[in-house]
Parts: C-alpha cells; sequence; structure tokens
C-alpha cells in the first residue's frame, strides 16, 4: 500500500488497518497524534461518566475537560487492498449525544473528517449540533485560540439565531406566569418579587455561560438539596436551597439583585413551597432533560448571547404589556449606539487625545496628565428615562474604549519592566518610568476590574427607584461590564472584601427602601469593598 501522506501518524493509522486493527483503535491513535502535534496536549482516553465512557476528554485550563466522541472514518478491505470511508451520521448517534449532554456544555463529535458540535442548552430542544464543520477546520480554529472552549463558545455565540429575540420575549412571559401561580407576601408586591427571582437565576446563569462560576452551578444546588431534603419536603428543601444560592452569589456578587432575600417573600403555606418547587424546576428547566415542552427553561439560554438589545428590549416589552401601557419604549441599538458613540466622542476626544500625547514614550509629562485627567473625570452623562440602562450602557462602553486608548499609550513601560527576551537589566528605575507606572497604578490601568468600575462610577449616572426598572436595570449593567473584565471577576479571584461591580447607588442613584412584612428594609446598604 503506497504512502498517502508524509505525516507519519496517517501512514500508521493506514498500516495499523492493514493490519486487522479495530477501526476505533486506530482511528484512536491518530486523534492523539494529532492533539499532541496540532493542539499541544495529550487527551484522556476513555473517562467514565454517569453513563458508560465517552472516547476522550479533551483538558481545558480555564474549565472542565471537555468530551469527545470519536467514530471511525476509514475501514480496511482485505480482499481488495484498499481502504474505504463511511462518514458517520449524527442522526444515528442522538441517544450517545444525550447521554453525554446530561453533564456537560459541549460534546465534539468526530469521524476526523467532519466535527459536529453540540450543545446542552439547544440540543434537547432540536437534536441537532449548533455547528457542523471540516474537522481540519476545527482543529486549525482550536490552534488560533489555544482553546477548545474558546472555539466552541465563539461558534456558539455567531451561530445563526434569528429567532433568539422573539423566543426570549416568550419564554420571559411564561416564566412569569408559572412564578405568578405562587403565593408571594405581600400580594401586592409579586410582580417585583417574581422578576426579582428571575434576575438572580439569570445573573446566576451569565456567570456560568462566561465561565466565571462552575457550569451547572444552580441546577447542581437545586438538585442536590431536592435529593438530601426530600424526604423532609419542600419547607426544608427551599430555604436551604436559597440560603446557599443567594449566600453564594451575595457575597462573591454583592449587588442589590441579592440584597433581597426571596424565602423571606414567600408565602410559607406547606402546598406552596410545594408549588415553589414544582414551578422552580419548571422554569429553569431542570426537568426537561428527557422531556419536549414548548417553553425553553432559564438554563436552555445562552446568556453571552442575550445583550442589551435582546435582554432589554424583551422586559421592557413585557414590562409594558403587564402593566397594560401603551406602546414600547424601548429604543432601538440603531438610534442609541451611534449617539452614545458620537456624544462620548465630543465630550472626551480632545481630552484623550491630550492625555495620551502627554504619557507616550516621547514626552513623559505626567503631571500634564494628571491634570488632563483630572478635568476628564469631570465629564459624566446622565440619563434620567433610562429605562432597563440600554443607552448609558452603550455610553459606558465608549468611555471604555476611551480609556483604552490611554492604556496603550502608557502601555510602553511594560514593555521595558517585561521585555520579549525576559531580561531587564536595570538596576534601578528611571524617573519617567517610575512616573509611568504610578500614572498607571493611580488610574487602575493594570486592573480591568478596578478600571471598568472607576469608569461607571464617574462617567454615567441615572436615578431609579422603581424596584423592578433598578433591580433590571442593575442586571443589564452587571451583563454589560462582565465581558469587559471577565479574566478578574472569576469567584476564585474575588478574594477577601474584594468587589466584582461598580457601586450601583453611585450610578442609579440611592435606592429607596420600601418596607415588606418583617420589617426589613427591601434594599440593604451596599457591604463596603476593596476596589
Amino acid at each position: 500500500m503506497r504512502p498517502l501522506s508524509p505525516y507519519a501518524p496517517i501512514q500508521k493509522y493506514l498500516l495499523d488497518l492493514k493490519n486487522g486493527a479495530k477501526p476505533e483503535s486506530a482511528a484512536e491513535d491518530l486523534f492523539t497524534a494529532l492533539c499532541k502535534d496540532v493542539l499541544g496536549f495529550e487527551p484522556t482516553r476513555q473517562v467514565g461518566v454517569r453513563e458508560g465512557f465517552v472516547d476522550f476528554m479533551l483538558p481545558e485550563p480555564m474549565g472542565d475537560p471537555l468530551p469527545l466522541e470519536l467514530k471511525p472514518l476509514f475501514q480496511y478491505d482485505q480482499s481488495a487492498d484498499r481502504v474505504w470511508h463511511n462518514d458517520a451520521n449524527p442522526k444515528q448517534h442522538l441517544n450517545q449525544v444525550k447521554k453525554y449532554l446530561r453533564d456537560h456544555e459541549y460534546l465534539i463529535l468526530t469521524d476526523l473528517r467532519t466535527a459536529w458540535l453540540f450543545c446542552a442548552r439547544d440540543f434537547f430542544f432540536d437534536d441537532k449540533p449548533f455547528a457542523a464543520l471540516p474537522f481540519a477546520d476545527f482543529l486549525a480554529r482550536c490552534r488560533e485560540t489555544r482553546s477548545v472552549l474558546d472555539t466552541l463558545r465563539r461558534m456558539e455565540d455567531t451561530a445563526e439565531r434569528p429567532e433568539l429575540e422573539q423566543q426570549f420575549f416568550e419564554d420571559l412571559k411564561v416564566w412569569f406566569q408559572e412564578f405568578g401561580k405562587i403565593e408571594w407576601s405581600p400580594p401586592d408586591q409579586a410582580a417585583e418579587s417574581i422578576i426579582l427571582l428571575i434576575n438572580k437565576l439569570i445573573f446566576a446563569r451569565t456567570l456560568e455561560d462566561f465561565g466565571l462560576v462552575p457550569y451547572r452551578y444552580t441546577q447542581d444546588a437545586y438538585s442536590r438539596h431536592t435529593r438530601d431534603w426530600q424526604a423532609k419536603g419542600a419547607h426544608r428543601i427551599v430555604p436551604k436551597f436559597l440560603d446557599q444560592f443567594e449566600e453564594f452569589f451575595d457575597e462573591y456578587y454583592n449587588t442589590e439583585i441579592f440584597s433581597a432575600r426571596v424565602w423571606e417573600r414567600l408565602d410559607k403555606n406547606p402546598a406552596n413551597l410545594q408549588r415553589f418547587c414544582d414551578k422552580l424546576n419548571f422554569v429553569l428547566g431542570i426537568n426537561t432533560w428527557d422531556q419536549t415542552f414548548s417553553a425553553r427553561g432559564i438554563v436552555h439560554y445562552n446568556y453571552r448571547r442575550i445583550d442589551e438589545e435582546v435582554f432589554g428590549k424583551s422586559y421592557e416589552m413585557f414590562l409594558a404589556a403587564s402593566r397594560k401601557d401603551e406602546g414600547i419604549y424601548y429604543t432601538p441599538a440603531g438610534i442609541t449606539g451611534p449617539m452614545a458613540e458620537a456624544l462620548v466622542h465630543s465630550l472626551a476626544v480632545r481630552f484623550v487625545d491630550e492625555i495620551c500625547d502627554a504619557v507616550g514614550s516621547q514626552k513623559c509629562d505626567f503631571p500634564r496628565a494628571e491634570r488632563l485627567m483630572a478635568r476628564f473625570l469631570e465629564i459624566r452623562v446622565a440619563d434620567t428615562t433610562c429605562g432597563s440602562g440600554g443607552f448609558l450602557i452603550k455610553v459606558l462602553r465608549a468611555f471604555w474604549r476611551q480609556y483604552q486608548r490611554i492604556d496603550a499609550a502608557s502601555a510602553w513601560v511594560q514593555k521595558i519592566l517585561k521585555p520579549d527576551n525576559g531580561e531587564l537589566y536595570l538596576a534601578e528605575l528611571p524617573p519617567n518610568v517610575e512616573a509611568a507606572l504610578a500614572f498607571r497604578r493611580r488610574w487602575n490601568f493594570d486592573n480591568k476590574r478596578k478600571l471598568i468600575a472607576f469608569v461607571a462610577e464617574h462617567h454615567i449616572n441615572t436615578a431609579i427607584s422603581n424596584p423592578i426598572a433598578r433591580s433590571v436595570a442593575t442586571l443589564m449593567f452587571c451583563r454589560a461590564i462582565i465581558p469587559l473584565c471577565a479574566g478578574d471577576v472569576h469567584f476564585q479571584k474575588l478574594t477577601g472584601s474584594t468587589c466584582a461591580f461598580p457601586d450601583f447607588g453611585r450610578i442609579l442613584g440611592a435606592a429607596t427602601p420600601i418596607l415588606f412584612s418583617g420589617n426589613r428594609s427591601r434594599y440593604q446598604p451596599m457591604r463596603t469593598c476593596q476596589r
């Protein structure tokens, strides 16, 4: 048999087939070689999962290992002394896919010719992959991003979903209606309590989808408490779950969303608590893994894709409909985006241009840069009728881009401290380097989490007293901030009193305390955080 490739593992693969090796084993050897040579890691073979074994687990530095199921593409025909191929058909392996996706966010199915990519959020509704591409292209993308997980996320985030906005709006209505069948205390604040609960769950799922807390954290916590306390009844399951869930996210990501506790707003009637368990199951989507429903649960959305346009428009349409208001108050991104960019450009660019000039390596005029920064800091954009905050979020991003220009202009000092060859010969730092470091330290350019909080607190402002609107706006701002500093707000990096998000009291105005049963303020003072 003539060599068909200069790549030694392919030659070995064909030779193994000719010598009678199982097609599956020969393919596994080739795949392992490709991972080593192309991606720089060795996958783990035959890993035990809930039911059986998955062919491979791919290591992922920023998350859990990713399952990959490999199907043989070629077989050897001894009578004709030739290999023949039979492309895999993903429809024939749906049961396997379902089995692995019960516990994992993604699954890769491949025959080394084609890669089919599955995600738990969509598969249990669509029974199909969210993307398919040549396996070689998939390897190339993984090599470029240096992360299989990042490649999967990018491909999922760019997959066409024209119905996403309407689907999310319709499901939001279903979630509200289902929670509306629960008895809340006091009853006249039921709508506020329901929106608060939904926002908490979406906030948690957003952090999961960005890899900032463990995947399935919310589902697993609820399932664990249900399993542990089911014999005692819902009156034990509900407070145990809510206490852990809310305490975890309040401790690490303290926002006004978690300052009011759901347990204090529930009617404690045993039948009502059982109803709460049932509705939470349904709204989360925990029980839909083996069933088909018309509505998706909260866990079945990719919240990296639910941006402020989809989220804000859905909420404002929903709230307007629930109040029977006429019209929709949401202003489309095609208007607010250019408005925000033009506004910030007109106010800030002349300062930023001068600051960039002053902090550059050619001038190093840091006293002048400090004076300009102080003047730049006086610019604040307010929106007194901000709705869900869509316009101010775009303003925040526009300011952020201006700060990134200053960051880039002063980044020359980092190259001096960390040269490409890794060797630094300076016995002591020159004055211009010391000044540059002090400037970057003072204005938080070496810490994105601190910088975005600083930008938000100093440049945007509104005043929202309505509890529902305030809860939605807080969630919207958190979701907008996460992508800008995701690496710095992983829960394991939020040690001590480190605060993940800005002080929303400075952005949204002081919350107006409204008393409810238990005589406790609905909005507690923000804990002091070390930025």
